[in-house]
């Protein structure tokens, strides 16, 4: 089913449209502003920070490395089981060398997948604000354009975790508007976090007024 109005597509027994609020059962067209599209109000990249996103990566490898360990470690003891007791003591050395090739493998490859994948997801991912909506990429390996529409921004915050506090990093949370309820957008990793904050705020706040 398609909105007579926006051209949104819609489930067969939608009321109303979600996108410009026009109602299905009614045969009477509405009148719909035209989204000034021209209207940026800003927009923000995260950026990539090899030594927060080194840290994370670093534990998420020693998990992997531990679980490859206990894995491949558990299936030797099995295997040693069924051995006489000459080839259970060399085995034995099989298991140790099992157990640390294992862990090194795992921790390197899930280090580097992981610093490789942050890396093109960071540069992929963009957020521009216009005066009715957010337009954004979702990671890298998605490859679609996505949009979030909004009637308008209501508020923003910051949020700083240990890591990013010493990389100058933080996420930044908007609060916006729906036709049917509000959304919270969180954009992780953003440099100079209480500057763009600031920006941000100023920036909402001319908004508003310009909306009056």
């Amino acid at each position: 089913m398609q909105c007579k109005f926006c051209g949104q597509q819609l489930p067969k027994n939608a009321i109303c449209c979600s996108r410009c609020g026009g109602s299905m059962t009614s045969s009477k067209k509405i009148h719909i502003p035209k989204a000034r599209d021209e209207e940026m109000i800003f927009n923000i990249k995260p950026a990539f920070d090899p030594a927060t996103l080194g840290v994370r990566a670093f534990f998420l490898a020693v998990f992997m490395g531990a679980v490859s360990t206990v894995t491949i470690g558990t299936l030797l003891y099995i295997a040693l089981s069924f051995m006489s007791s000459m080839d259970r003591f060399m085995g034995t050395i099989d298991t140790m060398m099992g157990f640390w090739i294992a862990g090194a493998t795992a921790f390197i490859i899930t280090f580097w997948l992981s610093m490789y994948i942050a890396k093109k997801n960071t540069i992929a991912r963009k957020f521009t604000f216009y005066q009715t909506r957010m337009e954004y990429t979702y990671n890298a390996f998605d490859g679609k354009f996505r949009y979030l529409e909004y009637t308008s921004i209501l508020d923003s915050s910051v949020t700083k975790g240990p890591l990013q506090r010493m990389s100058n990093l933080g996420n930044i949370s908007f609060v916006c508007v729906g036709s049917f309820h509000d959304y919270v957008v969180v954009i992780g990793d953003v440099r100079d976090p209480d500057y763009v904050y600031k920006k941000v705020l100023d920036l909402i706040e001319v908004n508003k007024e310009l909306n009056k």
